[in-house]
């Protein structure tokens, strides 16, 4: 029996938002995947119906769906708790990294609301520009493991960004100025990652 797992609706979701799911036959959801159907509004079992398209995952989400923010915070304390791992790791290699990743980090671990991840207010609704592909460091002896622990994490924001940019256009005004707002911060720790690595291979 196949299980499908969280990560695996994340990135089907990233790829084409649905508002409806259709288990394959002889599969089952784990706990984490059936949560994230949820917490998305995300129809599926008996309610999924009609059928779903043979090889489809679901049908296109509309706009009436709106999402569910606590899954956003949920994200937000898992990817903190990276982040300040991060910056525990990055202290003394690059404290200007360690600095903000754990300023970031901190507020997203501790978080029990989506206003909770917006600092300065939510601001306009309007998308920033997802992070780009990860920077990749160089294979060098000369190059601190940490920068590919940063590489790592500035991948995994990544992920997120792009789910969660895709979640956006089914939102309503004000979820959809939570979910800009954080977008921008996570965006702008992935910048910050971006140029640390980058800079640690020009000096190799």
């Amino acid at each position: 029996m196949h299980y499908v797992t969280e990560d695996e609706l994340r990135e089907a979701f990233a790829a084409a938002p649905f508002g409806r799911y259709e288990l394959p036959e002889g599969s089952r959801l784990t706990p984490g995947a059936r949560q994230f159907l949820i917490d998305f509004r995300i129809a599926f079992g008996p309610e999924a119906s009609p059928r779903a398209e043979a090889g489809s995952v679901g049908a296109p989400r509309g706009t009436e769906d709106g999402c569910e923010l606590g899954a956003l915070v949920h994200d937000a304390n898992l990817l903190g708790a990276g982040l300040r791992l991060l910056a525990r790791r990055s202290l003394g290699v690059d404290n200007s990294v360690a600095r903000e990743a754990e300023s970031l980090g901190r507020r997203w671990q501790v978080a029990g609301s989506p206003q909770d991840l917006v600092l300065g207010g939510e601001g306009d609704a309007t998308a920033p520009e997802l992070p780009p592909q990860a920077p990749a460091p160089p294979f060098d002896a000369g190059v601190h493991p940490v920068y590919f622990e940063m590489s790592c994490a500035h991948a995994q924001l990544g992920r997120f960004a792009h789910a969660w940019g895709r979640a956006q256009e089914g939102a309503g005004p004000q979820e959809a100025r939570v979910i800009a707002a954080w977008l921008r911060e996570l965006s702008g720790m992935c910048e910050t990652l971006r140029a640390s690595v980058e800079r640690a291979g020009r000096e190799v």
